[in-house]
């Protein structure tokens, strides 16, 4: 086992090493590739003139990546002295540029490794330009979620080589540093957000612009003189729409500003600074100015792509309209059930019509009322959502959109990859399409993996059985005495003392109060005493071990414990997931959906208990930070995330057994903890002591040996964490 850095250096002589002292050190680790490669140009050589504390540190980065490696570690030694000079000698940097290097050869190999070794000189003016700049990974979830906090549809974010959407996702630099603090940097991200938004919003994309500009002599230069006038438009769209947001922005527009105020520009902004501004002005004043005018292009705008977006907007036309009179067919049938008479009397189809808005400060056809029949109905959220994603592509719901669609007719495809069904996603190259990736913890480096688990969250096969009755037959004594406990625990209340006013009189409070009274103090008036009920408000996440160790009465015993958890909770009220994970290997992590947090238990979650079997292995970082991401997104004040297992973290893989895989699950399980949730786990293994204390803590975990009183024990230690 590689040591850890600081044990690493302090096993090392502390006074600088020669040529020859540092040959006998390198070739402890590297001796396999050393032996035809020895010269005094050598690593060997170069790291002779480092400082002392640099060559310790060298040794060290060679000493862990040679326990991967001993090419790639060899490799290293030779730029380490080159990098070191490069990197102004700052070690902060000089570790960057090591684990972005074993990055590259976790994810591709040696060459790409190699290839980041090579360049040293290029990392380090990047690096050093990331002091004052932002990296876009760093923001990403920030900037998504405030794109959200906007209107419109929802737009994800993405890296790209400069800003640009494609009206379904906004793509941004994967650096910005172009101002010399963090901050300026971080707004201007906001800004080129805001503004690749705005072209959604406002209505930039209404029409193929490829069709519009072909017939123009240079159509290139009409799209770079369209993208300058519709930023012109855009700008005052955001001035009107985000007033305060705008403010802020300013300092940025300078070369907007300047342009406000020269000829002919000024004219044409006046133009384009309507409240009402459409696209329509933009074309228009194209082709009044396209043989005269310049291009003026402005930092923030990025690129525009027409041809892409015309592609996705296709794809999304198709599948809004399908979704759509879906939707109208729905609110058209439960009108029939709600007003059968209505359509006794009418004897016709319901009609649909929609009514744009013209009155909004800034109308660009967002607004819009639907009616049925002349009665205007409020359609649900999700149905608004897609009416207004239509009018933003196409500036209106059209008369073929408003008719119902016929039962069974249109089944929507929102995937190329239909015909692919869930549990085949693991063969070929699919296993990463629509997949969730995760960190995973390397101890010895003391840095996460990035992306390091591939992660699917897959389905249990519903088995409709006998299993969940006979589970509840065989246990009836045992069912009715968790039933009393849990029905107690739902209508508990407590006492609360020294109250302004309450049904009874708090005897110590006023014994007190009238000792201070007699000393002359005033009267205190917290003398009562009330019941209050305990509004209980706990969301829970039951992490199901379905490793292959769990087959047989395991598996078994594990079911059993969930039906009659469940039974208990319905009982309880508590709002309850569960989920099973196995996996093999990293490229193949699988989180298997048993219930939702706010699923019914009905008759197919049962199903699915019934369903549970043995799978692979226990990886079980990846499974941690999932169920936390979901759990995270839970409003409650309580949060349970407890794990029913019979073994340690393990996988197929030697690597992750062992303190590999320790270290990593109580890594994730410092996230989680961070996130406000609370970890426990319930075990049989027998050796749990050896690990579960390291990684859960003391008081966290709980070990049954008598795999018979599973059932009942899970459902006694959910009641005491509870209460």
């Amino acid at each position: 086992m590689v040591q850890s850095m600081s044990d690493s250096l302090n096993s090392l002589k502390a006074y600088k090493l020669d040529a020859e002292q540092m040959e006998e050190q390198l070739d402890h680790y590297l001796d396999p590739v050393l032996s035809f490669r020895r010269s005094a140009a050598g690593p060997a050589g170069q790291m002779a003139s480092l400082t002392t504390n640099e060559q310790q540190i060298g040794l060290h980065w060679v000493a862990v990546i040679a326990a991967t490696n001993a090419e790639f570690a060899y490799q290293y030694a030779a730029h380490f002295s080159d990098a070191i000079r490069y990197l102004k000698h700052d070690i902060e940097a000089l570790e960057s540029w090591t684990l972005e290097a074993m990055s590259a050869f976790d994810e591709r190999g040696l060459q790409l490794a190699f290839k980041v070794l090579n360049n040293a000189r290029e990392f380090a003016e990047n690096y050093f330009k990331k002091q004052q700049g932002i990296v876009l990974e760093d923001i990403q979830k920030l900037l998504t979620a405030f794109v959200c906090g906007l209107n419109g549809r929802s737009l994800k974010i993405e890296e790209a080589e400069s800003s640009c959407t494609d009206t379904e996702t906004i793509f941004l630099p994967k650096m910005m540093s172009n101002y010399s603090s963090k901050e300026d940097n971080f707004f201007y991200y906001k800004l080129l957000t805001v503004y690749q938004w705005a072209q959604n919003w406002f209505g930039s994309w209404r029409y193929d612009l490829s069709e519009k500009l072909n017939h123009y002599d240079d159509p290139v230069q009409a799209l770079n003189l369209f993208h300058c006038l519709e930023s012109i438009r855009l700008l005052y769209k955001i001035h009107y729409e985000l007033p305060g947001f705008f403010r802020q922005a300013e300092p940025y527009l300078n070369d907007f500003k300047v342009l406000e105020k020269t000829q002919p520009w000024d004219s044409i902004c006046a133009r384009l600074a309507h409240k009402k501004s459409k696209v329509d002005d933009v074309f228009e004043l194209l082709k009044q100015h396209y043989a005269q005018l310049l291009p003026i292009e402005f930092s923030f705008q990025g690129t525009l792509f027409p041809n892409k977006v015309q592609l996705i907007k296709e794809r999304r036309l198709i599948e809004e309209k399908n979704l759509f009179r879906e939707a109208l067919l729905r609110m058209a049938d439960e009108k029939k059930q709600a007003k059968p008479e209505f359509i006794e009397m009418k004897k016709t189809e319901l009609v649909f019509d929609v009514s744009l808005i013209d009155d909004a400060e800034f109308s660009d056809g967002m607004t819009f009322e639907l009616t049925l029949d002349g009665q205007m109905i409020v359609p649900p959220e999700d149905v608004q959502s897609l009416m207004s994603s239509i009018i933003q592509d196409i500036g209106e719901i059209p008369e073929e959109y408003l008719v119902a669609a016929g039962p069974g007719k249109y089944v929507t495809d929102n995937s190329n990859n239909s015909s692919k069904k869930t549990d085949d996603v693991w063969s070929g190259v699919y296993h990463e399409e629509g997949a969730y990736f995760y960190d995973e913890w390397d101890h010895v480096r003391q840095h996460y993996k990035k992306n390091w688990c591939v992660v699917r969250e897959m389905h249990v096969t519903p088995v409709y059985d006998d299993f969940v009755q006979q589970t509840l037959s065989n246990n009836m004594g045992i069912v009715k005495s968790l039933r009393r406990n849990f029905e107690a625990l739902k209508g508990e209340e407590k006492l609360l003392k020294r109250q302004v006013n309450g049904d009874d009189i708090d005897i110590d409070a006023l014994v007190e109060s009238y000792a201070e009274l007699s000393m002359g103090m005033e009267l205190n008036e917290r003398v009562f005493t009330k019941m209050q009920r305990d509004d209980r408000n706990i969301a829970v996440m039951f992490m199901v071990d379905m490793s292959g160790s769990t087959k047989g009465w395991i598996n078994q015993a594990e079911r059993e414990s969930l039906v009659l958890l469940c039974e208990s909770l319905e009982m309880l009220g508590d709002r309850y997931a569960i989920y099973g994970f196995s996996g093999t290997t990293r490229k193949r992590c699988e989180i298997y959906h048993i219930k939702h947090i706010d699923e019914d238990y009905s008759d197919k979650v049962k199903a699915r208990i019934s369903g549970i079997t043995a799978k692979d292995y226990t990886r079980m970082g990846f499974a941690i930070r999932h169920l936390s991401a979901l759990l995270e997104e839970v409003e409650a004040r309580t949060k349970l995330l407890i794990t029913l297992s019979d073994g340690k973290p393990e996988d197929y893989d030697g690597l992750y057994r062992g303190e590999y895989g320790i270290e990593d699950t109580r890594q994730s399980l410092f996230e989680a903890r961070q996130k406000g949730i609370h970890p426990y786990c319930i075990t049989i293994d027998k050796e749990a002591g050896d690990y579960l204390p390291h990684m859960y803590g003391a008081a966290n975990y709980v070990l049954i040996e008598d795999i018979n009183k599973l059932p009942l024990k899970v459902s006694d230690i959910y009641r005491k964490l509870t209460t």
